[in-house]
């Protein structure tokens, strides 16, 4: 499930219906009349849920963090909190690289900087924004870290640093290996956070 996002089977139904479409065809190429039809619903259905084709790339992100459940099923508690945001963020740039939505990165993120909407990417109700502000907060609990910033100023800092990666590693036609890059630039991140 989509999290905070009200999801009714019909919409569930439009969204992975549009998503199948854009792999298929292109999200350029894809229209609403096709995304109904196909999906079987009305277009008062669809107009209900989404403001129009481009709200529907915008859950993409959404999608993501469903896979965010199993990195918390295996999540090994027994690590320091900031080798859990080294491990998290391995887990989401693999997840990043392997996706089939990955040719939609590009309009996901063109798209999220023009919006008048919702900025879906950035929503802190999302399952991705809430594990590293958890973890953050746990670090600095146990006094892994010396700082005088929050631990969701901290937060900020990692994801903007994975979204900038991602960023770039689109603007490169994915020609480098986003979880190396990631790894290098989030872990020195991290580790000068540390404790000395």
């Amino acid at each position: 499930m989509l999290a905070n996002v009200k999801m009714t089977k019909v919409r569930e139904k439009l969204l992975n219906t549009a998503l199948e479409l854009f792999l298929d065809k292109g999200y350029d190429n894809t229209t609403v009349n096709e995304i109904i039809k196909k999906s079987k619903t009305s277009k008062g259905s669809f107009y209900h849920h989404f403001r129009g084709k481009e709200e529907l790339l915008f859950c993409v992100a959404y999608k993501f963090d469903e896979v965010y459940d199993d990195w918390l099923k295996t999540e090994d508690s027994t690590k320091s909190a900031l080798q859990r945001l080294k491990d998290f963020n391995v887990f989401v740039c693999n997840n990043l690289e392997n996706s089939p939505y990955k040719v939609f990165y590009s309009d996901l993120y063109g798209m999220q900087v023009r919006t008048q909407f919702e900025r879906h990417i950035l929503n802190p109700d999302r399952l991705y924004y809430k594990l590293v502000n958890r973890l953050f907060k746990e670090a600095i609990e146990n006094g892994e870290i010396t700082t005088n910033r929050s631990y969701s100023e901290l937060g900020k800092i990692y994801t903007s640093i994975q979204r900038g990666l991602t960023y770039d590693w689109c603007l490169n036609k994915w020609s480098y290996s986003l979880t190396d890059r990631s790894k290098q630039i989030i872990n020195a991140y991290l580790d000068s956070l540390k404790q000395i």
